[in-house]
Protein backbone atom coordinates (compact mmCIF):
# COMPACT_ATOMS: atom_id res chain seq x y z
CA UNK A 1 0.00 0.00 0.00
CA UNK A 2 1.00 3.61 -0.42
CA UNK A 3 3.18 4.63 2.51
CA UNK A 4 5.63 6.94 0.74
CA UNK A 5 4.64 9.63 -1.70
CA UNK A 6 6.56 11.79 -4.10
CA UNK A 7 4.60 14.55 -5.80
CA UNK A 8 6.23 15.64 -9.05
CA UNK A 9 5.31 19.24 -9.72
CA UNK A 10 6.01 21.43 -12.70
CA UNK A 11 6.37 24.83 -11.01
CA UNK A 12 4.14 27.74 -11.83
CA UNK A 13 3.93 31.30 -10.52
CA UNK A 14 5.08 31.62 -6.89
CA UNK A 15 2.41 32.53 -4.38
CA UNK A 16 3.23 35.16 -1.78
CA UNK A 17 0.02 34.76 0.14
CA UNK A 18 -2.96 32.42 0.36
CA UNK A 19 -5.77 33.16 -2.06
CA UNK A 20 -9.30 31.75 -1.56
CA UNK A 21 -10.69 29.23 -4.02
CA UNK A 22 -11.67 30.64 -7.43
CA UNK A 23 -9.41 33.70 -7.08
CA UNK A 24 -6.10 34.30 -8.89
CA UNK A 25 -3.40 33.19 -8.83
CA UNK A 26 -4.95 29.92 -7.72
CA UNK A 27 -5.20 27.83 -4.57
CA UNK A 28 -2.64 25.66 -2.82
CA UNK A 29 -3.74 22.18 -1.76
CA UNK A 30 -1.94 20.31 1.00
CA UNK A 31 -2.58 17.00 2.73
CA UNK A 32 -0.95 15.93 5.96
CA UNK A 33 -0.36 12.48 7.49
CA UNK A 34 -3.29 10.78 5.78
CA UNK A 35 -4.08 7.32 7.10
CA UNK A 36 -7.01 5.51 5.52
CA UNK A 37 -8.30 1.99 6.06
CA UNK A 38 -11.10 -0.25 4.85
CA UNK A 39 -12.87 -3.18 6.45
CA UNK A 40 -12.95 -6.50 4.62
CA UNK A 41 -13.96 -10.06 5.37
CA UNK A 42 -11.32 -12.62 6.27
CA UNK A 43 -12.84 -14.96 3.69
CA UNK A 44 -15.78 -15.26 1.32
CA UNK A 45 -17.96 -16.99 3.91
CA UNK A 46 -16.34 -15.58 7.05
CA UNK A 47 -18.26 -13.44 9.52
CA UNK A 48 -15.08 -11.86 10.79
CA UNK A 49 -13.88 -8.50 9.53
CA UNK A 50 -10.39 -7.03 9.59
CA UNK A 51 -9.06 -3.54 8.97
CA UNK A 52 -6.72 -3.11 6.01
CA UNK A 53 -4.55 0.00 5.71
CA UNK A 54 -4.70 1.64 2.28
CA UNK A 55 -2.83 4.87 3.01
CA UNK A 56 -0.12 5.09 5.63
CA UNK A 57 0.99 8.55 6.77
CA UNK A 58 0.88 10.21 3.32
CA UNK A 59 1.64 13.94 2.99
CA UNK A 60 2.09 16.30 0.05
CA UNK A 61 1.55 19.77 -1.39
CA UNK A 62 0.15 20.85 -4.77
CA UNK A 63 0.56 24.35 -6.18
CA UNK A 64 -1.09 25.75 -9.33
CA UNK A 65 0.31 23.88 -12.32
CA UNK A 66 0.76 20.22 -13.22
CA UNK A 67 1.25 17.77 -10.35
CA UNK A 68 1.80 14.05 -10.94
CA UNK A 69 1.64 11.15 -8.54
CA UNK A 70 3.10 7.92 -9.89
CA UNK A 71 3.01 4.40 -8.54
CA UNK A 72 2.50 0.77 -9.55
CA UNK A 73 -0.92 -0.83 -9.90
CA UNK A 74 -2.49 -1.49 -6.51
CA UNK A 75 -0.32 1.03 -4.67
CA UNK A 76 -3.29 3.13 -3.53
CA UNK A 77 -3.17 5.99 -6.04
CA UNK A 78 -6.90 6.05 -6.71
CA UNK A 79 -7.66 5.76 -2.99
CA UNK A 80 -5.43 8.77 -2.31
CA UNK A 81 -7.11 10.69 -5.12
CA UNK A 82 -10.56 9.89 -3.74
CA UNK A 83 -9.59 10.88 -0.19
CA UNK A 84 -8.14 14.22 -1.33
CA UNK A 85 -11.17 14.90 -3.55
CA UNK A 86 -13.61 14.01 -0.76
CA UNK A 87 -15.06 11.01 -2.57
CA UNK A 88 -14.22 8.40 0.07
CA UNK A 89 -16.27 7.46 3.14
CA UNK A 90 -14.87 9.77 5.87
CA UNK A 91 -15.32 6.96 8.41
CA UNK A 92 -12.28 5.24 6.92
CA UNK A 93 -9.98 8.21 7.55
CA UNK A 94 -8.07 7.33 10.72
CA UNK A 95 -5.99 10.52 10.80
CA UNK A 96 -4.78 13.45 8.72
CA UNK A 97 -6.36 16.40 6.98
CA UNK A 98 -6.70 18.01 3.57
CA UNK A 99 -6.36 21.80 3.32
CA UNK A 100 -6.96 24.36 0.58
CA UNK A 101 -5.11 27.59 1.37
CA UNK A 102 -4.72 26.41 4.98
CA UNK A 103 -8.47 25.96 5.34
CA UNK A 104 -9.86 22.53 6.17
CA UNK A 105 -11.62 21.02 3.18
CA UNK A 106 -15.31 20.24 3.49
CA UNK A 107 -17.86 18.92 1.02
CA UNK A 108 -17.74 22.40 -0.57
CA UNK A 109 -14.52 21.31 -2.30
CA UNK A 110 -16.66 19.78 -5.03
CA UNK A 111 -17.97 23.25 -5.88
CA UNK A 112 -14.53 24.40 -7.03
CA UNK A 113 -13.00 21.11 -8.17
CA UNK A 114 -13.38 18.66 -11.03
CA UNK A 115 -12.79 14.92 -11.20
CA UNK A 116 -12.10 13.08 -14.45
CA UNK A 117 -12.53 9.34 -14.00
CA UNK A 118 -10.34 6.77 -15.73
CA UNK A 119 -13.05 5.47 -18.07
CA UNK A 120 -14.75 8.08 -20.24
CA UNK A 121 -18.37 8.65 -19.18
CA UNK A 122 -19.98 10.12 -22.28
CA UNK A 123 -23.28 9.64 -24.09
CA UNK A 124 -22.33 7.85 -27.29
CA UNK A 125 -25.40 8.82 -29.30
CA UNK A 126 -24.83 12.54 -28.70
CA UNK A 127 -22.25 14.77 -30.36
CA UNK A 128 -19.29 16.34 -28.57
CA UNK A 129 -21.13 19.67 -28.46
CA UNK A 130 -24.30 18.06 -27.10
CA UNK A 131 -22.37 16.28 -24.34
CA UNK A 132 -20.73 19.55 -23.27
CA UNK A 133 -24.06 21.37 -23.45
CA UNK A 134 -25.61 18.69 -21.24
CA UNK A 135 -22.88 19.26 -18.65
CA UNK A 136 -23.36 23.03 -18.85
CA UNK A 137 -27.14 22.84 -18.44
CA UNK A 138 -26.82 20.42 -15.55
CA UNK A 139 -24.06 22.13 -13.59
CA UNK A 140 -24.12 25.87 -14.33
CA UNK A 141 -26.55 27.89 -12.24
CA UNK A 142 -29.61 29.27 -14.02
CA UNK A 143 -29.36 32.40 -11.89
CA UNK A 144 -25.80 33.16 -12.95
CA UNK A 145 -25.77 31.80 -16.51
CA UNK A 146 -28.31 32.47 -19.24
CA UNK A 147 -28.79 30.04 -22.11
CA UNK A 148 -26.58 32.27 -24.25
CA UNK A 149 -23.88 32.29 -21.56
CA UNK A 150 -23.91 28.50 -21.40
CA UNK A 151 -23.64 28.24 -25.18
CA UNK A 152 -20.68 30.62 -25.11
CA UNK A 153 -19.02 28.54 -22.40
CA UNK A 154 -19.48 25.36 -24.46
CA UNK A 155 -18.01 27.04 -27.55
CA UNK A 156 -15.09 28.31 -25.46
CA UNK A 157 -14.28 24.83 -24.12
CA UNK A 158 -14.51 23.32 -27.62
CA UNK A 159 -12.02 25.90 -28.88
CA UNK A 160 -9.77 25.53 -25.82
CA UNK A 161 -9.52 21.75 -26.16
CA UNK A 162 -9.09 21.65 -29.93
CA UNK A 163 -12.41 19.89 -30.52
CA UNK A 164 -13.72 22.21 -33.23
CA UNK A 165 -13.29 19.69 -36.06
CA UNK A 166 -15.29 16.98 -34.27
CA UNK A 167 -17.70 19.19 -32.29
CA UNK A 168 -20.72 18.00 -34.26
CA UNK A 169 -19.66 14.35 -34.54
CA UNK A 170 -21.30 11.73 -32.34
CA UNK A 171 -19.16 10.22 -29.60
CA UNK A 172 -19.87 6.72 -30.88
CA UNK A 173 -20.98 3.41 -29.42
CA UNK A 174 -20.26 -0.27 -29.95
CA UNK A 175 -22.46 -0.14 -33.05
CA UNK A 176 -21.85 3.47 -34.13
CA UNK A 177 -18.53 4.78 -35.33
CA UNK A 178 -17.55 8.02 -33.64
CA UNK A 179 -14.59 10.10 -32.55
CA UNK A 180 -11.12 8.84 -31.63
CA UNK A 181 -9.91 7.82 -28.18
CA UNK A 182 -7.93 11.02 -27.75
CA UNK A 183 -10.94 13.14 -28.70
CA UNK A 184 -13.09 11.23 -26.22
CA UNK A 185 -10.58 11.96 -23.46
CA UNK A 186 -10.54 15.64 -24.41
CA UNK A 187 -14.33 15.68 -24.31
CA UNK A 188 -14.30 14.04 -20.86
CA UNK A 189 -11.92 16.74 -19.64
CA UNK A 190 -14.17 19.37 -21.23
CA UNK A 191 -17.20 18.05 -19.35
CA UNK A 192 -15.39 19.04 -16.15
CA UNK A 193 -13.80 22.27 -17.42
CA UNK A 194 -17.28 23.62 -18.13
CA UNK A 195 -17.53 24.80 -14.51
CA UNK A 196 -14.15 26.62 -14.59
CA UNK A 197 -12.76 24.66 -11.60
CA UNK A 198 -9.78 25.73 -9.50
CA UNK A 199 -8.68 22.13 -8.96
CA UNK A 200 -8.82 19.20 -11.34
CA UNK A 201 -8.12 15.58 -10.47
CA UNK A 202 -7.53 12.99 -13.19
CA UNK A 203 -7.28 9.26 -12.59
CA UNK A 204 -5.06 7.58 -15.21
CA UNK A 205 -5.83 10.12 -18.00
CA UNK A 206 -3.59 8.35 -20.54
CA UNK A 207 -4.87 4.79 -20.05
CA UNK A 208 -5.64 3.07 -23.36
CA UNK A 209 -4.08 5.84 -25.47
CA UNK A 210 -1.08 5.51 -27.76
CA UNK A 211 2.11 7.39 -26.87
CA UNK A 212 1.48 10.29 -29.24
CA UNK A 213 -2.11 10.82 -28.10
CA UNK A 214 -1.13 10.47 -24.44
CA UNK A 215 1.56 13.12 -24.91
CA UNK A 216 -0.91 15.51 -26.56
CA UNK A 217 -3.33 15.07 -23.65
CA UNK A 218 -0.60 15.88 -21.12
CA UNK A 219 0.48 18.92 -23.14
CA UNK A 220 -3.15 20.06 -23.21
CA UNK A 221 -3.42 19.75 -19.43
CA UNK A 222 -0.15 21.62 -18.95
CA UNK A 223 -1.40 24.44 -21.17
CA UNK A 224 -4.67 24.72 -19.24
CA UNK A 225 -2.83 24.70 -15.92
CA UNK A 226 -0.68 27.63 -17.03
CA UNK A 227 -3.46 29.68 -18.62
CA UNK A 228 -6.15 29.19 -15.96
CA UNK A 229 -3.82 28.79 -12.93
CA UNK A 230 -5.41 25.43 -12.11
CA UNK A 231 -4.10 22.81 -9.76
CA UNK A 232 -4.11 19.76 -12.02
CA UNK A 233 -3.29 16.50 -10.29
CA UNK A 234 -2.71 13.44 -12.49
CA UNK A 235 -2.43 9.93 -11.09
CA UNK A 236 -0.59 7.64 -13.49
CA UNK A 237 0.75 4.10 -13.37
CA UNK A 238 4.51 4.02 -12.91
CA UNK A 239 6.29 2.76 -16.07
CA UNK A 240 7.97 -0.64 -15.76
Amino acid sequence: MLDELVVKEQPSTDMEESIPCFQAPGPTLTFHHLRYHIRERLGMFSREWVEKDILKDVSGIMNPGMNAIMGPTGSGKTSLLDVIAGRKDPKGLKSGQVLVDNTTVTSDLRLCSAYVVQNDVLMGTLTVRENLAFSANLRLSRKEYSSADKKMRVDSVIQELGLKDCADTKIGTMFLRGISGGEKKRCSIGMELITSPSLMFLDEPTTGLDANTANSIMELLQKNAEIDMLIICCFVTQPV
